[in-house]
This record gives C-alpha cells, structure tokens and sequence, in this order.
C-alpha cells in the first residue's frame, strides 16, 4: 500500500525545487555532501540518524533525480501520496512507480534472492536480462564497435550510426561507453525515440540541463545553439544518442538532420549516434532522408557471436558473479547453448539462466548437454542452427536419390551394352566370350591379350610421377623450422617485423599460447610454474585459485598499463581470420617490450600495436583480502588502512577514522586522476592494483623498468 510507504521529500532534502535542472541538482548535491566533513568520525545519539544512513539517503535522492525515470516514477508517488489522482484511479491502483524506484512496501521483507545464487555461490544472478555495464564482454565485434564509436567522437563526426539485431548488446555496450567517456562531454541521451520533433527538442534540452519546456521550436533550437557554443569555448562536446532509433518518425529525422547544421565555420557543435535495429536503414533509404543518409559518416552493423565468443560470453558473466570454478559448463553444453540461442546474448542469458535453474534441481555443478536439452525443451520455440551435418543431408540425400535413379533410367533404357534387345546391342554372354579374364595368377584380374600384338601399356615409375606432380620443395630454414616445431630458442629471440610475429604465434593453438604467457606471469611473481606441463584449457581456470592470484581485465592503451605497472599477458588477434592468441608482456624499457611465449622476445612496442585487441589480462595479488570495493558511507578497520596509506603517498590529511567519508573520497580522487584512473572516489579493483604497486611494503612485479 502506498500510504504505508515512508517516503522522503528528495527535493527538499537536496534544498532545490521540484522543477530543477540537472546542473542545479550536481551543485546541490555536492554541497550538501562537503557539509558531511565536519562530521567524519563523530558518532551519531541515539534518536538520531548516522552519518553513514544520512550519505546513503543523500545519494538516494541524487540518483533519484538525475535519472529522468526515476525522477518521473519518483513525481507520480508524490502526486498519489497527496490525492492527485485521475478519475476512476484509487491510490492502490498504482504500485508501479514504488516497484520502478526500489522503495520497499515492508521494510521488514527480506531481499529477493535467486533460488540458485547460494547454490553456486553467485552474488546475483549472471545471466540476468538487464544490460549491466559490468557485464559487457567484449568480443572482437564490440570492440570494433566501441573503437567506431571513440574514433566518431573523436574526429568530431557529425552522425554515426550503429545497427544490430534484437538481443545482440546494443544497449550494453551504448551504456558503457556512456559510463567510460571523459567528463567534457555532455550527454542527452534518448531512449524513448517515439516522439514528435518538438517532444525531441525539449528532450535534448532537458537531458542537457538547459531549459526545455518552451513550444517553440525556434527558442528551443536558439537555447541550444547558444549552449552548443558555450561548450564549445570551454572545450566540452556535446553528444546526443538515441537509441532504438528504427522507431523514429521521418518528420523526427529531419529535425536531427537540422540539429547538424548548428556548426561553426570550422567544425560542427553537436554530434549524434542512431543506434537501432536493421530496420533503421530501411527508415533511412526513404527518399525524403537522403541528406540525412549522406551525413553518416560512420556505421557499424553489430553480429551474432560466433562458438568460440559464445564460450567465452558464458565464462566471462560467470566470474563477474563470482561463479568460477563453482559451475563449470561442459565444450559439448556451450556448442549447444550456442546451437539453440544463435550467438545473441540475450537469448544465451534466457538458455544459460534456465539451465543453471536445472541444474539446480538435480544438485550438479557440472553442466551437460542433457540438462541444456531440458532447459531448451522448457523454453520452448527454440530453432537452432543447423550443423553442417544437418545441411549436407539435407542437400545430398536428395539430390543423390535423383542422380541415381537418372542414371539408372539412362543406363537401362539408352545406352546399348546393357539393352541386348535395342537396336545395335549386345549379348552381355558374348561380349564376356570375346574378353576372357586369366585367373591363373590369385588375387589379380588381368585382361588376356586378343591378340599376340598387343601392346601392353605399363604404368611409368612411381617416383618419376610424384617428381612431376610435387616439385622438389626448397629447403626451410632453421628459423622458421624451429617456429613452426615450437623449439624454445637458446637465448632472447628478436623481432623486428609484426609478419615474423604472425608466424611465430600461429604456430601455436590458443590454449597453448596463454598456457605459455600464464607462465611468464607467474614466473613474475616468483612462482613455480614446473607444475604447468599439460594442463587443458579447463585446467587453465583453476590456476588463478591454485596460486592465490585474481585476474583483473583491462580494455585500453600501453599508457594504462604503464600506470598500472603489472605484468600482464595481452590478447592478439591474427590477421586472415588466424584466430586469437595471447602473449605476456613482461617489461617495458623505453620504446622496447619483453614479451614472453614459448621462447623470450624483445621487439619494438609498436609492433604489437596493430595485432592487439586492447584487451590484457593482470594477475595480482590481494594482500589484505579487502572487500571487493569502498565507497563513501563504509565503516570499518579497512577505512582507517586506506587513509594511512593514501597519506603515506600525500594524498589524505585529517584525522583518520573507521569511515570512508568526504575527505577520503577526495584523497581516493587525487590518486585516481594522477594515475588515469577514471576519479570516482571509489576504491575498487583498479586503484587496489594501482595502491599495493605503489606502497614499498607490498612485493609486486614492476612492468615499467627505469
């Protein structure tokens, strides 16, 4: 019921009005928040709120506001709490905003938990529906899609467009990368696209903090272009994304296509991504629409994964909720995952979500093709793709049926040896009289001459034909025949050319390959890695528990890992569709890399800059076993940890205390935006890495040698 709800006034907690643009609430909030300094450390009466409840009901109220959804869910509880209700509605009719906001109906009820969570020992659910940025994972077409997306932004491209069909993470990845951009780009962001233009218009303006409410286009458009250049004298850029972007009205197009003409002599003001559907380009090839279509400047179609990135989709969402080596899906029930969802994440989370619920049921841990089969089955309406067997009998039996019986019609009505009774045939008896077969030398068949002479056509020598048929190959040298034979070299091996390193790594399987730069890592670490020999890519998983290690993924540039200064093994992609390989860098002195495989490498960094995906992996070590982030409100022993250490390294002052308040997120900034490190103020795995290398005390292996 909605009148048991205790709900606070955000507005008047925040001290702004209820029509307040999203500029005046950032300021509000933070001065709000800075008021808290004074109060770090001081324990709180007893019929008085902590310092902890009253940050998280403050951060409540800010997230509630800046997030249009909310904020509208949020106005229409308030409206049913005073009475302002339409005709025909009661107040217990609408429950649907208090579900969009989170606000518990019984404070008491317990958190909903997935019937399977404690099972495999998840924190919440890994194959979860909603996009959730944490979860992206990257295959080799998101990152194309990504790097498409930096690279229009960056070169100030005015339409960008991104399509792909339902469930392929359009969402996903237009989300993290909202999450991921520099703070001097200011984002409107459209994702309820069924609007007229002038709804449009007052949406940009109001998702850009500026006022929206006018009727007027022209005032609407001129409060923009004069926002635009503000921007833009303060260096900042203005993006707007829409996205579901098939749903736009041709009317709604063509006032996007205007919104591009605010320029200045040089370059334009605003930038828009459509990211849609495919039917967005049968909206766009519209005739009224081709000055729009002549002004995308960038577009990218987003695929199906393939087996190989459906195996590693699975995998991926399983660490992040904390599942690995606790469920371990089978080569065989991935194959079949992939078969049934088609390689759309979407429907491999609704395949893999309903399989773990089986399994659940029968107690397992270890998922099979069978209990895939019945999470199918339970689905239902699943057509999965066909395998290649599937496709050649279906094309073979058929066609094969009709050549046979074609021939068999030929042979037995047209051609005259087996139709004695045709015209000009032959009796079969006779024709073997005339052509007797000696059987006096066993096993063989040999036609006995007609006549003495005959002359017997003899085969010429075999080695003679192979000669003239396979040319006398060249000799290989001993490089490459050592490469291809995967011979470890006496001493460093170098390369100067990204081709020798092509034919260096395809002579390696993948599991191999990060077999081989696993073992560079941990020899970093000064761990044995005698033990390694033969392991499977199974066996791989488990290396990080066996040795105390935790991997951490980064998705960047060399800069990023030089501040973060682990070893790290990267992920290279071979060209002419050569697979996926990886390769340790060990150190990094000048513009030179060590790189570690089967042998020792040193070549320049620049040749490794065109085959790396961007993604590298770091094994690290938590000394402290610290909880898996701090943010502002956490109390205990590790917040006064943290505020000793960050003012080893200058960035605290004050007294510390057993909480993450104010001053500890400004120091946790500090040390974030000296590092390049995005400054949230929140210490989690990235400034953990970034800390222990830092701190003399912590024995951690220097990627960057001075």
């Amino acid at each position: 019921m909605i009148s048991e709800v205790q709900l606070p006034d955000y507005y008047q907690l925040l001290g702004v009005q209820p029509g307040a643009t999203q500029r005046e609430i950032d300021q509000a909030y933070q001065k709000l928040i800075s008021k808290f300094d004074s109060s770090e450390g001081k324990s709180a009466s007893v019929d008085q709120p902590t310092l902890k409840e009253q940050i998280e009901v403050a951060q409540e109220a800010y997230d509630t506001l800046t997030n249009k959804q909310k904020r509208e869910a949020y106005d229409a509880v308030v409206e049913v709490k005073k009475g302002h209700v339409g005709s025909g509605e009661t107040k217990t009719s609408r429950p649907g905003p208090l579900k969009f906001l989170g606000i518990k109906e019984n404070a008491r009820k317990p958190k909903h938990q997935n019937v399977y969570q404690d099972f495999f020992g998840f924190s919440e659910k890994p194959f979860d529906l909603t996009p959730d940025p944490k979860y992206l994972y990257l295959s080799p077409k998101h990152k194309e899609v990504l790097a498409h997306l930096v690279y229009g932004l960056q070169e100030n491209n005015g339409f960008l467009k991104i399509i792909g069909e339902v469930g392929t993470g359009k969402t996903m990845i237009c989300r993290s990368f909202l999450r991921e951009l520099r703070s001097d780009f200011n984002i409107a962001y459209i994702f309820n696209p069924c609007i007229n233009a002038l709804e449009l218009l007052q949406t940009i303006n109001t998702e850009l903090g500026i006022p929206g409410k006018s009727k007027s286009k022209k005032k609407l458009v001129d409060v923009l272009n004069r926002f635009l250049l503000e921007e833009r004298a303060k260096g900042h850029r203005v993006v707007v994304i829409i996205d579901e972007a098939q749903d736009l009205e041709p009317r709604v197009l063509e006032q996007l296509r205007l919104l591009s003409n605010l320029e200045t002599d040089t370059e334009k003001l605003i930038q828009i991504v459509l990211i849609g559907q495919p039917e967005l380009d049968k909206v766009l090839a519209k005739e009224g629409l081709r000055q729009l279509r002549q002004r995308i400047t960038i577009q990218w179609e987003l695929l199906a994964l393939n087996l190989e990135e459906t195996r590693g989709y699975i995998q991926h969402r399983l660490n992040v909720a904390l599942g690995k080596g606790k469920v371990r899906f089978s080569r065989q029930a991935v194959e079949m995952v992939y078969r049934y969802s088609r390689g759309i994440p979407r429907m491999i989370n609704v395949v893999a979500d309903r399989t773990l619920l089986i399994a659940f049921t029968q107690s397992t841990k270890k998922i099979t093709p069978k209990i895939v089969q019945l999470a199918v089955s339970d689905i239902g309406n699943l057509v999965p793709i066909e395998s290649w067997a599937d496709k050649f009998w279906k094309l073979v039996l058929p066609s094969g049926l009709a050549a046979g019986l074609l021939f068999f019609a030929i042979n037995f009505f047209a051609l005259p040896d087996f139709n004695k009774n045709a015209p000009g045939g032959k009796d079969i008896p006779a024709l073997i009289q005339e052509n007797p077969m000696d059987l006096s030398v066993q096993g063989q068949l040999v036609t006995r001459p007609s006549a003495p002479s005959s002359v017997v056509v003899r085969p010429a020598p075999l080695a003679s034909s192979l000669v003239e048929i396979f040319p006398k190959t060249e000799t290989v040298d001993s490089e490459a025949f050592a490469l291809q034979r995967r011979i470890p070299s006496n001493g460093p091996l170098s390369i100067l050319y990204p081709e020798k390193l092509v034919t260096y790594l395809s002579s390696l399987t993948l599991v191999e390959s990060k077999l081989e730069a696993v073992k560079w890592i941990l020899q970093a670490w000064n761990l044995n890695t005698g033990n390694l020999q033969g392991l499977t890519e199974a066996d791989l998983e488990m290396i990080e528990e066996d040795y105390q290690l935790s991997s951490f993924e980064v998705n960047g540039t060399l800069a990023r890992l030089k501040k973060l200064n682990y070893p790290a093994f990267l992920e290279i992609a071979l060209p002419n569709a050569q697979g996926t390989k990886y390769l340790a860098l060990v150190s990094i002195q000048g513009d030179t890399g060590v790189f570690g495989s089967v042998d020792k490498i040193e070549m320049p960094l620049s040749i490794i800059d065109s085959l790396w995906t961007r993604k590298a992996i770091i094994l690290w070590k938590d000394f402290e076993n610290l909880p898996e982030s701090l943010g502002i409100g956490y109390r205990g022993k590790e917040a006064i940890w943290l505020q000793k250490n960050l003012r080893l390294l200058g960035y605290f002052q004050g007294r510390e205390a057993p909480l993450y308040g104010p001053k500890t997120v400004q120091a946790m900034m500090k040390l974030q935006r000296n590092n390049s490190i995005k400054d949230d103020g929140i210490f989690n795995t990235d400034s953990k890495l970034l800390l222990y290398n830092l701190l003399q005390i912590y024995s951690t292996p220097k990627l960057v040698l001075h």
